[in-house]
């Protein structure tokens, strides 16, 4: 199979992971949450973002294709929002969501992760870090930028039916139309070794992987926010 073919088979595949139409992204984007619903799901997603940079930081090093770890720079250049101001950065912005819902640095030094959680920031280190680069770039690629446009949006629709200010929501809106470009960046540096079976498989573990521990992070969500959390009150709105 061609790169190009197996990359076109790629995202159909990733289009259709039951990560991108979970449950949690269904119901999430109903809107209606109150209070502790939109901290729970606030701080533990701030467990994902934290630490997105390292994975690509991880890459980096990795990468012996000079030409490919300068697109993956572009897209840590993003993420820290160089050379614009480190307010502006993917995290800082996350920050100012978190502060828009009512909690304090306080709150997300010290929150406890979901299993859910921790076992996707570990599988994501692991991929990264410890595996073939093209395992760490499947994950990365499709598993995130190729992805996140779709579930952002499902976020985003939930956030604004929930009473957010639009001005809270910069990190996602901003990550839905900035992840089109990484997308297609990290597309471009899959299919320079991707008409090789050995690079395909690789790249189908790693993107797999990623998606399958996304899922598993929904569930965590699922739980907390729509089964252990208290939504708004009937009477008031009011968490």
């Amino acid at each position: 199979m061609t790169a190009e073919a197996f990359l076109a088979d790629l995202e159909i595949e990733v289009r259709a992971h039951p990560a991108l139409r979970h449950p949690f992204l269904v119901r999430f984007a109903e809107g209606g949450l109150g209070r502790l619903q939109l901290w729970a799901f606030g701080l533990q997603h701030y467990q994902l973002v934290r630490i997105f940079t390292a994975y690509l930081e991880a890459l980096l090093a990795s990468v012996p294709d000079a030409t490919v770890r300068d697109w993956i720079h572009r897209v840590l250049e993003d993420e820290f929002a160089r050379p614009d101001v480190y307010h502006r950065s993917h995290p800082a912005l996350y920050r100012r969501f978190l502060r828009a819902l009512g909690l304090e640095p306080r709150d997300w030094d010290a929150v406890a992760p979901l299993p859910e959680t921790k076992a996707f920031v570990t599988r994501h280190i692991e991929l990264t870090s410890l595996r073939h680069y093209l395992v760490g770039l499947g994950a990365v690629g499709p598993g995130h930028e190729w992805a996140i446009p779709v579930m952002f949006a499902c976020l985003v629709d939930g956030l604004r039916r929930s009473g957010v200010a639009e001005e809270a929501l910069d990190y996602f809106t901003l990550h839905i139309a900035q992840d089109l470009e990484h997308a297609r960046l990290l597309r471009a540096a899959l299919a320079r070794s991707a008409d090789d079976p050995a690079n395909q498989a690789r790249i189908l573990e790693g993107a797999r992987a990623s998606l399958e521990t996304r899922a598993r992070f929904w569930d965590g969500l699922y739980r907390v926010v729509f089964e252990e959390c208290p939504g708004p009150s009937p009477e008031t709105g009011a968490p």
